[in-house]
């Protein structure tokens, strides 16, 4: 009976697997670092616009911020939505608890899936160096089933499993800048709109007083 794998995969051994596994985690923390970047330029996006609605209710009033807010989009939208629409009475309900609550739920949208680039980081290193004692306790064996010693024949086997660990140090590294980079990038968007909502706040606190 015929082997219905294809002689590269067959031959391949735990080592080889390991290999091909962390490389298929290096594309998944790519996918997922790519998805992130489009989520957090879209609420960095509807952040900028919502610091022109901000600006408007502080220059003009909350009716006419709440129609620009009425045109925009993105996802930070509804954190200034909450708001001026419980200011202005059309939904009940406090606007600086409800502005504080769609706070929370987007900060959670912003670091959705980044675990799994924070467990690549850390995890790859370890099935890098699993692969390489894998592959350094075939070579002995087959050095020993062969008869077969010397430097230049030891060389070569430690050589190919050392391959392993290069790779999950390489995925790791991507992973961890990668994580760290949208970390960075998280905290400043969140800290950028925590200060526009502060300043509607205020807006709406003024406004509620006149």
């Amino acid at each position: 009976m015929t082997n219905p794998l294809p002689a590269d995969f067959s031959d391949l051994g735990l080592e080889g697997l390991l290999v091909l596994f962390m490389i298929a985690c290096s594309v998944l923390v790519v996918a997922v670092a790519i998805e992130r970047l489009w989520l957090l330029w879209r609420v960095r996006g509807s952040v900028a616009a919502g610091a022109r609605v901000v600006a408007l209710a502080r220059a003009e009033s909350l009716e006419e911020a709440r129609k620009l807010l009425g045109a925009t989009r993105g996802p930070a939208r509804d954190v200034f939505l909450a708001g001026l629409d419980r200011a202005l009475g059309t939904v009940p309900g406090d606007p600086v608890r409800a502005m504080a609550r769609e706070q929370r739920r987007l900060a959670g949208a912003m670091k959705a899936r980044t675990w799994l680039l924070a467990t690549a980081g850390a995890l790859m290193p370890f099935v890098g160096l699993f692969g390489t004692v894998i592959g350094v306790m075939s070579a002995f064996r087959s050095i020993g089933e062969s008869g077969q010693g010397g430097f230049a024949i030891v060389s070569v086997g430690i050589s190919q499993a050392l391959v392993a660990t290069a790779v999950g140090i390489a995925v790791a590294l991507e992973a961890v800048v990668l994580y760290n980079f949208l970390q960075n990038l998280s905290q400043g968007i969140g800290r950028r709109l925590s200060l526009l909502v502060d300043e509607l706040v205020e807006v709406i606190d003024f406004a509620d007083r006149a």
